[in-house]
């Protein structure tokens, strides 16, 4: 992390309460909770840094869940915390050819990096496809070539919104995830089985970074 920085110069962003709710309790910590979606997000951090524009914040740091698109391996990534700074809106129906999207929109950016100290976690680091929805089926070998090619590995519904406000605002940005489920038809019920506990542990780690 910058040396002048700490976690209380830092935005923290969920969309639900319960990925912030430990993060929430301490006063000295800035959190938001943005709705799900990109177009939500977008809009509720645009609204909060437009009505808030002092002091600005240092850093935003999104804390969400991802699902792991299945040409990653589940032994690579099971067990650790997703980090991502790259990210893309790429419709899954896009990626295989199957819908058009105009070609002058910019579908893929990255923020202004920074750092941040999280003892004792192992990352896994990938791009993440910030979607409209959730993929329910498993990605054709077309889609999959294509995810891999522009080392894309995680998926999320709300960060690529978050990511372009950041952006337009000359904030950095980065996301950290749990990493909840492989992306595909089982995806929804291992998400509903494993995110509270992963979330815990991502905002129990960063809280242990605090001075003490």
């Amino acid at each position: 992390m910058n040396p002048e920085w700490n976690l209380k110069d830092i935005l923290f962003c969920g969309a639900f309460s319960g990925e912030i709710d430990r993060i929430s309790v301490h006063a000295d910590l800035k959190t938001l909770e943005v709705g799900v979606g990109n177009l939500n997000a977008a809009l509720r951090l645009q609204s909060y840094l437009l009505r808030n524009p002092e002091p600005v914040p240092k850093a935003i740091l999104f804390l969400g869940s991802a699902g792991v698109y299945p040409w990653i391996p589940r032994k690579e990534w099971e067990g650790k915390i997703g980090f991502s700074r790259t990210f893309t809106n790429y419709e899954i129906a896009y990626l295989d050819k199957k819908i058009r999207i105009p070609e002058f929109l910019s579908l893929k950016l990255e923020c202004i990096p920074f750092s941040f100290p999280l003892p004792n976690l192992e990352f896994f680091e990938s791009g993440t496809n910030g979607t409209g929805s959730v993929t329910i089926e498993d990605p054709s070998p077309r889609v999959l070539e294509r995810l891999k090619t522009e080392s894309i590995g995680l998926e999320n519904m709300e960060v690529f919104g978050l990511a372009k406000v950041a952006q337009d605002f000359q904030i950095p940005f980065a996301a950290l995830f749990s990493l909840t489920n492989r992306v595909g038809p089982k995806g929804s019920e291992e998400w509903k089985s494993s995110w509270r506990k992963l979330s815990e542990r991502l905002q129990e780690s960063l809280l242990s970074s605090l001075p003490q």
